[in-house]
């Protein structure tokens, strides 16, 4: 009885996405993606070959979301060489959270920074439709003649989800981040399965 309600609404998603390599003749890019969520956690794996290479990326989660918002994640993007452990911790208001993040420095998580942070969220639901969009920001120090645009960081998503049946949706998920001085995107289609 525990199980049932712990698993109740948790969504197992997968996605594939092949493309042409962006340099000749590297075999064709790929990246297969697993994972299971829940408003209050999420774990995530995928494989990917990126110009030949192959590699693996993981984002593991936790949330707490009420008058406060305490977030801690792990992200190791091989892909990106970007590795890093970090606790959001925020207050919030409505759809609006703000206050701090304190994340790991270095690729060995011995050393941190804390610094302010914010979010802002938005869902809306239409019929079989649900959209969500979310803007994280970070400004995260630099040296003292750093500008605005060079300190800030973010997270940007979109989530488009079209209900199929009462347990199964397809999803068109994007991403834009800037995260410790890397910049990338992802855009994919895949499946969610609610148990």
């Amino acid at each position: 009885m525990i199980l049932d309600s712990l698993l109740a609404g948790t969504i197992l998603f997968t996605s594939f996405a092949m493309r042409t390599p962006n340099v000749e003749p590297n075999p064709y890019d790929y990246e297969f993606s697993i994972g299971i969520s829940k408003d209050f956690f999420h774990i995530n794996r995928q494989w990917e070959r990126e110009l030949g290479n192959k590699y693996v990326d993981d984002i593991v989660w936790l949330k707490y979301e009420s008058n406060f918002y305490l977030k801690p994640e792990y992200l190791d993007k091989e892909s990106k060489s970007v590795k890093y452990l970090k606790l959001d911790w925020r207050k919030t208001l409505k759809y609006l959270n703000f206050g701090f993040t304190t994340r790991s420095d270095d690729e060995d998580l011995s050393t941190y920074t804390t610094f302010f942070s914010g979010q802002i969220k938005r869902t809306a639901e239409i019929n079989k439709w649900t959209i969500t969009g979310s803007f994280d920001g970070y400004l995260v120090p630099k040296d003292e003649n750093a500008t605005f645009g060079e300190i800030l960081e973010y997270e940007t998503v979109f989530d488009i989800k079209y209900k199929l049946t009462e347990n199964t949706l397809i999803y068109n998920l994007g991403q834009f981040n800037k995260l410790k001085g890397q910049q990338f995107y992802k855009a994919k289609i895949g499946l969610e399965f609610k148990l």
